[in-house]
């Protein structure tokens, strides 16, 4: 599921607290966050890796005489690190600051991915391992991004959370079109630099990150703290509730895994298919994160996100039950990309909302969160196949209107008889134990 970040109108406030012993006072700190607008350019360098890996490389591969199978035998490797990153996600909760994480990991996938460009006509095994190295070290990237996040006050996580998903949405709509047209137009070598500037720039921005400068302390005591707080998060109720909404059919819009090669059964040309899918739907998608944002900051973060599985179900029995045209895929396609950014924005502030305020774990607890909603993705795309072998079209867009509007009434009614466990956890720091993502002045 994805990665993606789902403005500034209003800014909140902050306090941090200190670290007591019988020898130090409270110390006041700054109230000031990190703005919202900011984690739309943080997560770009992730958007581009995941544009370049399904996108840029697989047209370039078949330009150049690569057979479709052996293609799909890269990207499938290549990708794996989103499924797998919670794996080395702990190293942003370790050494330096998350924020210089971000440039690290920023770098070392640019370098990936520019060398596997300019390198195409290279061993595939080379390649493969390069676009796999890009891949793992943005997933780095995106679990700082999401420890940051889960430091910002939670009045201005939805917002946060929008902007982030529009980031990452939008690096993977237009960087798409830009990268694929750049292919043609272009030379290998003007083609990685420009790649190498779209990843490398928009992180500069963590610069920009206020953060406070990680505690050092010895290895041991450093994994024994990071499984306290993991160990905090299993036990809280909220974590198992979360999990009941990011394991559900809701949210995970796998219709949009597939539409594209469905149009045909709308009678929808070629050009249509690509404009609805590609631009128009990703722009839309990328609206929908901010609207998203909006609503997460403003009611119930649960039963908006139940709200958005009623959405997407209105639009997916459209797509099931309309006549098949290309004005019905295009007009139910079209709302059920708006809807899908909202659903993006109000998942990512919900799953901030698990993870708290974690102290030494944020990085790796938002990965293993965030990799429950991507196997719910997996799952529901391959029974939305299963859908289309047995009915076709219909019987995917049926399958998934029907998991969706079933799993968004379970949704509602957790929200409504066990909502109050959400908030019976404290989301402020310990005061007994310094918190590394405060913010300074």
């Amino acid at each position: 599921m994805p990665a993606t970040t789902r403005s500034l109108r209003t800014l909140g406030s902050v306090v941090h607290s200190a670290n007591l012993t019988p020898h130090t006072d409270t110390l006041p700190s700054a109230p000031t966050h990190n703005p919202p607008w900011l984690f739309g350019l943080l997560v770009l360098p992730y958007g581009f890796t995941g544009t370049i890996t399904s996108l840029l490389m697989p047209y370039l591969l078949r330009k150049y005489g690569m057979p479709v199978d052996r293609i799909a035998g890269i990207v499938a490797i290549a990708i794996l690190p989103s499924i797998w990153s919670f794996f080395w996600a702990p190293l942003a909760d370790t050494g330096l600051r998350r924020r210089s994480w971000v440039i690290v990991s920023a770098v070392c996938a640019s370098a990936a991915m520019t060398t596997a460009i300019l390198d195409i006509h290279g061993p595939p095994a080379i390649l493969t391992a390069l676009l796999f190295l890009g891949n793992a070290f943005t997933g780095l990237l995106s679990a700082a991004c999401g420890a940051l996040l889960s430091a910002l006050p939670e009045t201005v996580r939805g917002r946060a959370a929008g902007w982030y998903q529009a980031g990452n949405i939008g690096a993977g709509t237009l960087g798409g079109g830009l990268a694929i047209s750049l292919g043609d137009h272009t030379s290998l070598p003007i083609l990685a630099m420009t790649v190498a500037a779209a990843m490398l720039l928009p992180a500069l921005a963590a610069l920009l990150v206020q953060e406070a400068a990680p505690i050092q302390r010895a290895l041991g005591p450093q994994l024994l703290g990071m499984a306290h707080d993991l160990r905090d998060l299993l036990k809280s109720r909220r974590t198992w509730l979360g999990l009941v909404f990011f394991l559900s059919p809701v949210g995970t819009m796998a219709i949009g895994n597939l539409i594209s090669g469905v149009g045909q059964d709308y009678h929808a040309s070629g050009n249509q298919v690509a404009l609805f899918t590609g631009v128009i739907g990703g722009c839309l998608s990328a609206a929908g994160c901010f609207v998203g944002g909006f609503m997460a900051d403003r009611m119930s973060r649960m039963k908006a996100y139940a709200l958005t599985g009623g959405l997407t179900a209105i639009f997916g029995a459209w797509l099931a039950l309309g006549p098949a045209t290309p004005f019905t895929f295009a007009a139910a396609f079209s709302g059920y990309s708006l809807v899908a950014g909202i659903a993006y924005a109000v998942y990512t502030a919900l799953l901030l909302d698990v993870v708290g305020k974690s102290q030494r774990a944020a990085a790796f607890a938002y990965s293993v969160l965030n990799g429950s909603g991507n196997a719910a993705i997996a799952y529901m795309v391959w029974l939305d196949g299963l859908g289309y072998k047995r009915w076709g079209a219909r019987g995917l867009m049926g399958v998934d209107t029907v998991a969706t509007a079933g799993g968004a009434l379970i949704l509602l009614m957790v929200a409504i008889f066990a909502g109050h466990h959400w908030h019976h956890r404290n989301d402020a720091p310990s005061a007994t134990t310094p918190d590394r993502t405060a913010l300074t002045g």
